[in-house]
């Protein structure tokens, strides 16, 4: 039952964990879908722990997001069509080191950047810098009669631990993704409008 589509969670995860290029505003979607629908009435629910306050305003965009699919929220089980189910996560910390070069010192026989003196040196050595970075997940999950019909799954590497700052990137990024089959990984560029705090979601070239 609601295994079935549990499968494709892991796989975005993997990735992101080795590609040091994502950051807080592209996110990496993997969905399947049963069967093809036109919406309908939707009861949201979530087996994650956490705040009430925190969960509701997730809900609130989880929320007005699907209704932009033809979803209808309802507060009774009973009387919805659907049981769809949120639950999101972060992995982390993880260290990301990257080695470039940089030109040697003449002087001391050490890295400097740049022009010394204005000696600018043929010899060079590589320099290692490290960074820290999360990995936040968020996972969709429709239900009919508890059948799984679809499920889509977005991730992001983030540089904060703080789920408030990604979670509208991360609805905005699986919108495009309900009830289809990506067939892959893809991922999507997902920013922000200041003038209208409005979050514009685009396939990504990455």
């Amino acid at each position: 039952m609601y295994q079935k589509l549990l499968i494709i969670s892991g796989f975005s995860l993997a990735l992101l964990q080795g590609c040091s290029a994502l950051n807080s505003q592209v996110v990496a979607v993997d969905s399947y879908s049963t069967m093809q629908m036109s919406g309908g009435t939707y009861y949201l629910s979530t087996t994650t722990p956490g705040l009430q306050l925190q969960q509701q305003s997730f809900e609130i965009m989880l929320q007005n997001m699907l209704s932009t699919k033809g979803y209808t929220r309802t507060f009774s089980p009973k009387n919805s069509m659907y049981n769809i189910v949120y639950n999101y996560n972060i992995h982390g910390p993880y260290t990301n080191f990257e080695s470039y070069p940089v030109p040697v010192n003449p002087w001391w026989n050490g890295p400097y950047g740049g022009v010394y003196n204005g000696f600018y040196g043929d010899m060079w050595t590589n320099s290692i810098s490290a960074s820290t970075y999360f990995v936040k997940r968020l996972e969709l999950s429709a239900y009919e009669k508890n059948n799984a019909v679809w499920q889509v799954v977005g991730t992001l590497k983030s540089e904060d631990s703080d789920l408030r700052t990604s979670f509208p990137y991360l609805v905005s990024g699986i919108s495009n993704y309900i009830n289809s089959n990506s067939n892959r990984i893809v991922y999507v560029n997902v920013n922000e409008d200041s003038s209208t705090g409005q979050y514009i979601a685009t396939p990504s070239n990455f």
